[in-house]
């Protein structure tokens, strides 16, 4: 029996990173019904109670476990010098031997080439590299230290886009071995497990068209030429609504300036914020929205993009480098600073002067297989 580790932490950010790791557990639980195959998924979690509102098999092992989460800066120092020296860890060692742990996946943590573990790196992206004024000396020269670590110690690094793949290269010269592609897709709920639109329309107070736009509140998610072309949008018709984390450690400030332009621009009524929900409620809105947007400057591969995509749905999306590489079914891109060519695309969705491409593309089962399959590749299984 092959024992299989994921690491979720809860925290205030990385919403969408959770929401990539469970749904590769979803499909692996799955692959492994059907393939009888010997693996036990474990989940080390700083918190059960906020893991239980997700849909979490029985079959998979949940431990509450802050050893590493909260573990003391000397005693990770410690570690880091055994990799650098061994290419295997003290503290760590003992904490996967204990559990029987034979390899942890999508994760930083290090266990070393000659860890009774091994560890596959997932990185979802380079952003420091595009946007260097977003983030501060000591957390670039952390990534710094981090990469050359990876390329010493780490058994694979998984990457989840090509364009990540060149950002890498350029960062750190490791090896093609060890550098892994894998594109991920979303095992979305099937309609009838969706929340129906009056519940919606009730809980929270929609009108009967709305555009939805699901990213978090960071600088680079671009919220800000939404709402520039909202203001050239003279139609009070057009309504958009957005949900996730609204704070950014690198600019606390970010999501409060946001919403003094849209009181500034009397603005109030069309754009509306509605926190942290469900995910169950997120992929209703999605999927009862006319289209789903994403003006992101940069991402590494975006998930809301492969959920909307799963639905069917119209998706408006900034034209950068992952966004193309995606090229999702209903796509329609704009520049991300020209929010005239946003108003546009918004005005002929509502009205529907668009016409429907329906570009024949893989069956999104088909997708999932290949990503679910590619894994288990990766880490010969």
């Amino acid at each position: 029996m092959i024992r299989l580790a994921f690491f979720i932490h809860f925290n205030r950010t990385w919403v969408g990173g959770i929401n990539v790791i469970l749904n590769l557990i979803n499909l692996l639980n799955i692959k492994r019904k059907e393939t009888k195959s010997k693996i036990k998924i474990v989940i080390f979690t700083n918190s059960k109670k906020k893991l239980k509102k997700y849909s979490i098999n029985k079959n998979i092992e949940i431990i509450q476990d802050n050893t590493l989460f909260n573990q003391n800066i000397a005693l990770r120092i410690i570690d880091k010098i055994f990799l650098v020296f061994f290419n295997k860890t003290i503290f760590l060692e003992k904490f996967l031997l204990k559990n029987k742990i034979d390899i942890i996946s999508h994760t930083n943590i290090i266990s070393g080439i000659n860890s009774c573990s091994k560890s596959i790196i997932w990185i979802p992206d380079f952003q420091y590299l595009h946007f260097p004024k977003l983030f501060s000396l000591k957390y670039k020269i952390f990534k710094y230290i981090n990469m050359k670590l990876y390329s010493k110690c780490a058994h694979k690094i998984l990457l989840s886009s090509a364009s990540a793949r060149k950002d890498l290269k350029k960062v750190c010269d490791i090896s093609n071995k060890k550098i892994r592609v894998n594109r991920f897709f979303f095992k979305v709920p099937k309609k009838n497990k969706l929340k129906k639109f009056s519940y919606l329309k009730k809980k929270y107070k929609l009108p009967n068209k709305y555009f939805y736009l699901p990213n978090q509140y960071w600088e680079h998610k671009n919220h800000r030429i939404v709402i520039e072309a909202l203001k050239k949008i003279h139609d009070k018709k057009i309504f958009i609504y957005s949900t996730g984390s609204k704070n950014d450690y690198r600019n606390p400030k970010y999501f409060s300036s946001l919403m003094k332009k849209l009181k500034e621009n009397k603005l109030e009524n069309n754009y509306k914020y509605l926190g942290l929900v469900p995910y169950i409620d997120v992929m209703s809105l999605t999927y009862h929205s006319l289209a789903l947007i994403n003006p992101s400057y940069f991402e590494g591969w975006s998930s809301s993009v492969e959920q909307a995509n799963a639905y069917k749905k119209i998706i408006i999306l900034s034209k950068i480098k992952v966004h193309l590489e995606q090229n999702p079914d209903e796509a329609y891109f704009f520049n991300p600073n020209n929010s005239t060519s946003l108003k546009k695309i918004l005005l002929n969705i509502y009205y529907k002067k668009i016409i429907i491409k329906n570009k024949i593309k893989k069956n999104t089962n088909i997708k999932i297989n290949e990503y679910i399959n590619n894994y288990c590749r990766i880490i010969n299984l």
